[in-house]
């Protein structure tokens, strides 16, 4: 289902100073061939004005090779959570939580035959009341299974202090490692119902965690071997909801509303500090590992190898010299790329997604710095703002048309300046934003101001409101997408370059 928010907002340019003066000319210069934009931008760089500005396009190149890749850790939830199942993703929470068993609480707790702990969650307002997220998104009210597990370690010597201040002061990234061989020391099926409702998104901090959250009852079995602390104890907590209908998404323990873990007997209640860390643990469940499958919100990439021969071909058949360059240093200066750009072919039947928006693909390059070889986003986007009026912009996937066209100015730059060294042409791509103004080439948010009358007790006053229409979505679409289509066929490069040879 396709949406679009421009419909709804009379715009107001916030002013396009998002890209800059000589990026605009250049851009008029390329797609609308404006000489003198040329020299300008040629000028600014210290390039002759005199260098000679052409396009070549390069067809049919096959791909060489391609390899995905994804983030090896889980990664911090600390500020925003999600937990659940979507488009072959399994997110798990986990809670690392340390505290101090106080002798009074833990004996009333122990001998109680009603005590009991609750794990409380409270929903990422932000996400939820945002504009942009198709309004069937709330409310829901689900019957959801989850799978509860757990790792209890305490010591009851009197150094309960040292245990509590090593715990807290193990590096993140060495209890990330630890979650990739997790080993429970207990787990439990069970069933919870998960309820969220427009009502709950407005309320106060202060009511309960029924009334703006999820309360999640521990297990029995947890509770039994909680009532074995003495002194200090360190609980790690993991969820998981693998069949769930929908990602679900929370405030992370580093914010204003963080979780909170709570033990609870006959008579008194004990709140144990928040949990001081949070992680999402990434489950893959596709079943074809090396296929070019992303996923949108997990940092996948696919990195893509063209071979150098047809578009070296291409270069020396276009200038008549030989390529790659055998003089000098290796480094082949006889042109500069102004801008390169590959189209591929796309399917979005083979792809999934949350929201009904287009998806950004982001591109990276991969260039030489202080003796090694690192990746570069293409930071700057060059708008072609005949063919995104008409068409949208042309780096979308779940968009109109089969193409798929990414900017690789950077990688292409390299490229045929160290040629000479055998290297094949080389590019990442991943999943961005979900993109809402796809055929609005100013490239900029807006607003819109409406006026509200509120009544005082001095009479009507007017109050000034603003509305924003951002160009992206604040949040990861959990999406799929699979590339095969596009890696099976040929794919065509086309650049602008500038050049000075003999008398041009």
């Amino acid at each position: 289902m396709k949406k679009t928010l421009l419909n709804h907002l009379k715009k107001t340019h916030l002013l396009a100073l998002a890209l800059s003066l000589c990026t605009i000319t250049l851009t008029a210069c390329l797609f609308d061939s404006d000489e003198n934009g040329v020299e300008s931008w040629l000028d600014a760089r210290g390039l002759p004005s005199s260098y000679k500005v052409q396009t070549l396009s390069i067809e049919n190149i096959k791909v060489a090779s391609a390899q995905r890749y994804a983030p090896e850790l889980p990664r911090s939830a600390d500020i925003s959570a999600v937990l659940g199942h979507s488009s072959n993703i399994t997110h798990d929470l986990v809670f690392d939580i340390a505290f101090e068993a106080k002798s009074n609480f833990m004996k009333s707790f122990t001998e109680s035959d009603t005590s009991g702990a609750y794990l409380g969650l409270f929903w990422h307002k932000p996400f939820y009341e945002d504009n942009a997220i198709p309004s069937d998104y709330v409310p829901f009210d689900e019957e959801v299974d989850f799978t509860v597990s757990w790792k209890l370690t305490s010591t009851d010597s009197v150094s309960y202090k040292k245990f509590l201040s090593n715990v807290m002061d193990e590096a993140d990234t060495t209890w990330y490692k630890s979650l990739t061989e997790w080993e429970s020391d207990g787990s439990v099926d069970t069933t919870y119902q998960v309820k969220l409702t427009k009502k709950m998104l407005k309320a106060k901090d202060t009511d309960t965690t029924t009334a703006r959250g999820l309360r999640l009852d521990m297990p029995s079995k947890l509770v039994n071997e909680l009532k074995q602390v003495k002194g200090a104890a360190r609980l790690q907590i993991r969820l998981s909801a693998p069949k769930s209908p929908r990602m679900y998404r929370f405030y992370g323990d580093g914010t204003a509303r963080p979780p909170i873990f709570e033990m609870h007997s006959d008579s008194m209640t004990y709140v144990t500090p928040n949990p001081f860390r949070m992680a999402d643990v990434m489950t893959n469940e596709e079943d074809c590992p090396e296929c070019p499958i992303l996923h949108a919100g997990t940092y996948d990439s696919l990195v893509v190898e063209l071979p150098s021969e047809p578009i070296l071909e291409a270069l020396s058949e276009f200038y008549g010299d030989e390529f790659p360059s055998a003089d000098g240093d290796g480094n082949d200066v006889r042109q500069v790329v102004l801008h390169a750009q590959l189209t591929m072919a796309r399917d979005d039947s083979k792809g999934s997604n949350e929201f009904g928006y287009p998806i950004q693909m982001l591109s990276g390059s991969f260039v030489d710095s202080a003796d090694q070889v690192v990746r570069r986003m293409q930071s700057k986007y060059l708008i072609d703002t005949a063919t995104v009026v008409e068409s949208g912009f042309q780096n979308l996937i779940f968009h109109d048309g089969d193409s798929l066209t990414i900017q690789l100015t950077y990688g292409v730059r390299e490229f045929l300046n160290k040629a000479s060294d055998g290297r094949n042409m080389k590019f990442m791509m991943r999943m961005g934003l979900p993109y809402l103004q796809e055929k609005d080439p100013t490239f900029t948010d807006y607003t819109k101001s409406r006026k509200d009358t509120i009544e005082t007790d001095r009479g009507d006053s007017i109050v000034s409101v603003t509305d924003t229409l951002l160009q992206y979505v604040n949040y990861f679409d959990y999406a799929r997408y699979d590339f095969s289509t596009s890696l099976e066929n040929p794919m065509t490069l086309k650049l602008w370059l500038a050049s000075r040879r003999g008398d041009e």
